[in-house]
Parts: structure tokens; C-alpha cells; sequence
């Protein structure tokens, strides 16, 4: 479980977090050994990186990140239905 901490300047901001958050699913961590499996094919350690990858494929779902390096060296090493990852500015 990890936190966030932010820091609001205005109720117009506190407004767009609350209707994000709602918008927000949390899944466990219980894909222990498909992020495992790919960990050992891709030779990488990001636990959080692999399980989002196996959340994408699982979901047939994308990956919006601003920083896709580690995540495309997890999606290639994937033998088939590869996630979409997109860069974020």
C-alpha cells in the first residue's frame, strides 16, 4: 500500500482530484506469478512495472505513462498480446 500526499492550491483543484480519484480502480497485487514469469523473460525488477503490464494484457487494456523505456522492454519480452503504451508528454 503505498501514499500519495498532495498539495491544493484552490477548491477548483480539489474538485478535478476528487472526480479523478473517483475514476480510479485499485487492483491487488495478485498476479505473483505471471509478474514473476515476466520479470525472469524481460531480466528486469520493477515488481510495480511488471504487474501493470500483466494488468494491460489481463484488462485488454492500454498504458498511458510518462516514461515507457522499462515498460516496452517488459511488453516486448511478452510472447503475445502485447499492451498498447503510450507516452504522456
Amino acid at each position: 500500500m503505498g501514499t500519495t500526499t498532495v498539495r491544493l492550491d484552490n477548491d477548483d483543484e480539489q474538485l478535478r482530484l476528487s472526480a479523478f480519484l473517483k475514476s480510479v480502480k485499485v487492483h491487488p497485487l495478485d498476479d505473483g506469478k505471471a509478474v514473476g514469469l515476466l520479470l525472469a523473460r524481460s531480466s528486469t525488477v520493477d515488481v510495480v512495472d511488471a504487474h501493470l503490464v500483466v494488468l494491460a494484457v489481463r484488462l485488454r487494456d492500454s498504458i498511458l505513462t510518462g516514461d515507457d523505456e522499462d515498460l516496452n522492454m517488459l511488453a516486448d519480452s511478452l510472447p503475445a498480446n502485447r499492451p498498447t503504451i503510450q507516452l504522456w508528454p
